[in-house]
């Protein structure tokens, strides 16, 4: 259709992907103008009852123009989005950007998403469809960032908190030890329904109690998707890795919320029994 595929989120598009659905492809690719806001359509997948069990939500992947993409980035929040959001993003125009241009484009992107994948443009047509195929949410913290000549290295955080720009955040949630089940819906539920307008979106990989295989989690704004378990944890390493995006919202709050629901006590952090069953903290979760 024409314009802004945003602005048909709930018509043609819903209508279209059941359509689609009803044929069981593999995998259906959505691509929006350059300016669109990504949350709607991802909010469309993952919370339109029809479309619930018959698609999953598998990533984003955003190009990002090494030229003209830091000063669009400075002027339009839905390319600010797009960018703090991917899961992926594909760096385009290399051959046509000077060291100086590949310089600034490359700190802003491991500034702004320092969760997502890179990829150049030759690496994701090399074999895109295997990529594609490979996309689990969460699994991309520890992934290969690739260099200018592809060659890739890993790149590790000391933190889990990264602040990004106009009161948007990110923070990584980790669990060693397998989480119980309900003490993870527990804090979804306390998270989307008490605080869900701060929150942007939720992308990871839980280890739960009585699950071998990862569960896969995706929510935007308070809709909470739960996509299925992967074959395998990606690259052998078990554990409990979610990143919430937040616009207002402390991610350290998030931190302690989320300590205090999976046993991994923080200083003047409650625990899960204080959290639970004490009336007076939160509004209908007292005995």
């Amino acid at each position: 259709s024409n314009g802004c595929l945003c602005c048909t989120v709930r018509g043609q598009l819903v209508d279209t992907l059941e359509t689609v659905a009803a044929r069981s492809p593999k995998r259906i690719l959505i691509e929006t103008t350059g300016l669109a806001d990504p949350l709607p359509v991802i909010q469309a997948i993952i919370a339109t009852p029809s479309l619930v069990g018959a698609i999953s939500f598998a990533g984003l992947v955003t190009v990002f123009d090494m030229v003209n993409g830091p000063a669009m980035f400075k002027r339009t929040v839905e390319v600010q989005k797009q960018l703090q959001l991917a899961d992926s993003i594909i760096l385009s125009r290399l051959d046509q950007a000077s060291e100086e241009q590949v310089r600034e484009a490359r700190e802003l992107v491991a500034r702004q998403a320092p969760h997502a994948m890179l990829l150049t443009r030759g690496e994701f047509l090399g074999g895109p469809l295997q990529f594609l195929s490979g996309f689990a949410a969460g699994s991309k913290a520890q992934a290969p960032r690739s260099e200018h000549g592809g060659h890739g290295h890993h790149h590790h955080h000391g933190h889990d908190v990264n602040r990004h720009s106009a009161g948007i955040s990110s923070v990584t949630l980790r669990a060693s030890e397998p989480v119980s089940p309900q003490s993870m819906e527990m804090f979804l539920d306390l998270l989307l329904s008490a605080h869900g307008d701060h929150v942007l979106r939720i992308k990871g990989l839980a280890d739960l109690q009585g699950h071998d295989r990862p569960v896969v989690l995706h929510a935007v704004g308070r809709r909470l998707e739960r996509a299925g378990e992967l074959r395998e944890w990606p690259g052998g390493e078990r554990g409990t890795r979610i990143v919430v995006f937040l616009d207002g919202l402390d991610g350290a709050f998030v931190q302690r919320l989320f300590a205090g629901f999976t046993g991994q006590p923080l200083p003047d952090t409650p625990d899960r029994q204080a959290l639970t069953q004490n009336p007076l903290s939160i509004p209908g979760f007292g005995n």
